[in-house]
């Protein structure tokens, strides 16, 4: 006689227990995707004053200086974000993926070190070496949010993660193939073309990284 196959309650999966536990992991996981928002945010808000400075002559030095402070501070805020998301469970299987954030926020400290000590000792090779790193870190953080949702059983938000990974390749990817093109001298771009290719990216970033933060909401 065949034995029936049980299906498995979803209340019972263990991501749903790490949900409505609230567990410390949950919590700091939590705290980690909170910081590594607030850090995004502030780099895009320091590029918008970039580009807004940089054609202004309005306080230009004074800005020059603080901006690229403020840049510092938004990724030390997503590289504690990535370290506190290193508490999740590790049956997500999606720890690894950190590794790769982590090394993305820290090539994007080092650029904004030099940008803030001399710009002119980066060579321009190794400023677009750390500009991929950085972006691939940020195509990598939504990925780990990708397992992370399918872990908690939320596959309805993986969608967002598909958005999200497009847009921050065809804007963030995109103008640093176009920096490497006015680079190479292949074709003459403006900077200020790179930087309208590059900005809906990091706009478009914080604004599904908010929604999906949403799924890991302790369950009642």
């Amino acid at each position: 006689m065949r034995e029936s196959v049980a299906t498995p309650d979803p209340e019972r999966l263990p991501g749903h227990q790490w949900l409505r536990e609230n567990s410390r992991s949950l919590q700091q996981t939590r705290r980690g995707l909170n910081l590594y928002l607030y850090g995004i945010i502030l780099v895009f808000f320091v590029l918008l004053g970039v580009l807004y400075f940089r054609y202004s002559t309005d306080l230009l030095s004074f800005m020059m200086t603080l901006l690229p402070i403020l840049s510092m501070t938004g990724n030390l805020l997503m590289l504690a974000g990535a370290i506190y998301c290193r508490a999740v469970p590790a049956e997500a299987d999606c720890r690894n993926l950190l590794w790769g954030v982590i090394a993305g926020v820290c090539a994007n400290i080092i650029f904004s070190g030099f940008m803030y000590s001399d710009p002119s000792l980066m060579a321009m090779p190794v400023a677009l070496l750390l500009k991929l790193v950085g972006y691939t870190g940020l195509i990598l953080f939504a990925l780990f949010q990708r397992r992370l949702l399918l872990y908690v059983d939320r596959p309805d938000q993986t969608g967002k993660v598909t958005i999200l990974v497009l847009t921050t390749a065809l804007f963030l990817l995109g103008s640093w193939g176009m920096e490497v093109v006015a680079y190479l001298e292949l074709m003459e771009i403006a900077s200020i073309t790179i930087y309208a290719v590059m900005l809906p990216g990091f706009f478009t970033y914080p604004c599904f990284l908010g929604s999906l933060k949403k799924a890991f909401v302790p369950a009642a």
